[in-house]
């Protein structure tokens, strides 16, 4: 009878197995947001604090789960025993085994409360021993050919970049370098820090709860309204890293996603040099030129701006370099052609970080899928849908003004063209 109860809990336990050991393969942990797959020492740490808790969650499932499977052999019902007598004992327990159990949970509870308590210190500000190094004027020049990068008040802080959460889409600003919102040079959904380097990330929300959370580089953090939080961040190798909000926030909080590129320290001061100059002028006649006038026109400048063409917006994303940013629609719409994507995943051995170039005509595309919808109406009339359900752009009710009913932008497939190839050429 025994043989047989092993071979029926073997045909049930087995399959299971197999199918779990199925998915443990190391190129399937290397996905785009594998938290198993860390690249930096906060997310290091954190997945160890994890690994100690799937150690003990493991060795009690095999103590309790053993003592339950020995309890069931070891006490079951036999032929015969239902003329044998009840077996009532008065009791209270064993004493010995009561104080045994008390003692190791407790011990359980603190071998999961040290590591934990260290993360949480260790998680919450650059640590000590890393800032000299982290310090701007240990490895980012503060003037270069007579062009001061940061003021010299700054020079030994670290990098500091803001993040602001709204419905459905992040804001990075950098203070000490300049990019801010208020200067009209806020950088949305891509955030670019350099490799190696802490970074102190400030938090806070326009609207309702977010939460900022890259995988493989740090866990998440809320972004409270009313209230700054704040994280550091340091990823150590160079590429191209996926985030999202991690705290439900509306109707679009799924579609909330941002992007981390991890650069070099020199191609970091590089590309905060290019995010502070003005857009270039689209050529006189050109397509490019008349979707300028019609930016205007069709008020998008009011809610965003493009430096030394408009200045007036500062609700919607910043669009100085729109047209150099790999995602659009709150990163939700890649710019990056799919079949070159995945040939620089295969070049690079399966690492997911691997980045194609920005596909013009990928872009172009999603530039006019996304004006083209929210909400827009087109020459027969009809909406289409949104890439974007619930978002603000062509919405007016949605920003809360007293007298200012709702209204949708009217725009012919031309019109969405023209937009597009000025969008095109904001690089």
């Amino acid at each position: 009878m025994l043989s047989r109860f092993f071979a029926r809990v073997g045909l049930l336990v087995l399959p299971v197995i197999a199918l779990l050991t199925a998915g443990c393969s190391e190129a399937d942990l290397k996905v785009r947001q594998s938290t198993f797959d860390h690249k930096g020492p906060v997310a290091r740490l954190q997945y160890e604090v994890f690994m100690d808790s799937v150690y003990l969650v493991t060795v009690l499932f095999a103590v309790v789960g053993g003592l339950l499977v020995y309890a069931v052999i070891r006490f079951r019902a036999r032929p015969g025993d239902e003329n044998k007598p009840a077996i009532v004992e008065d009791g209270h327990g064993n004493p010995l085994t009561e104080i045994l159990l008390i003692v190791a949970s407790i011990g359980a509870l603190v071998f999961l409360a040290i590591p934990t308590l260290k993360g949480i210190w260790y998680t919450d500000d650059v640590p000590e021993e890393l800032v000299p190094a982290a310090r701007l004027s240990a490895w980012y020049p503060r003037a270069e050919g007579g062009v001061e990068n940061y003021a010299e008040a700054v020079k030994d802080q670290v990098l500091e970049v803001d993040v602001v959460g709204k419905q459905w889409w992040f804001r990075f600003e950098y203070p000490q370098l300049g990019l801010t919102n208020e200067g009209r040079r806020s950088v949305p959904n891509e955030l670019v820090i350099p490799r190696g380097v802490p970074v102190r990330i400030n938090l806070r929300s326009e609207d309702v709860i977010h939460s900022f959370w890259i995988p493989k580089v740090a866990g998440k953090v809320d972004l409270m309204p009313g209230r700054r939080n704040h994280m550091w961040i340091q990823a150590d190798e160079a590429g191209h890293y996926y985030g999202q909000c991690a705290e439900f926030c509306g109707d679009s909080h799924a579609y909330m996603l941002f992007r981390v590129e991890v650069v070099e320290p020199a191609e970091f001061t590089r590309w905060v040099s290019a995010q502070k100059k003005d857009a270039a002028e689209p050529v006189a006649g050109s397509r490019a030129a008349e979707g300028k006038a019609l930016f205007a026109a069709k008020t998008c400048a009011m809610c965003h701006n493009v430096g030394g063409h408009f200045g007036a917006g500062a609700f919607g994303p910043d669009l100085t370099h729109v047209a150099s940013r790999k995602s659009l629609a709150g990163a939700w719409l890649d710019n990056r052609d799919p079949a070159a994507q995945q040939a620089a995943v295969a070049a690079a051995g399966g690492n997911t970080e691997a980045s194609a170039p920005v596909d013009h005509a990928v872009q172009k595309a999603n530039l006019i899928k996304w004006i083209g919808s929210s909400g827009v109406l087109h020459g027969d009339g009809e909406a289409t849908r949104d890439v974007k359900p619930g978002n603000r752009m062509h919405y007016y009710k949605m920003f809360n003004v007293a007298g200012l009913n709702e209204t949708r932008t009217q725009l012919t497939a031309a019109e969405l063209d023209a937009l597009a190839e000025y969008l095109l050429t904001l690089k």
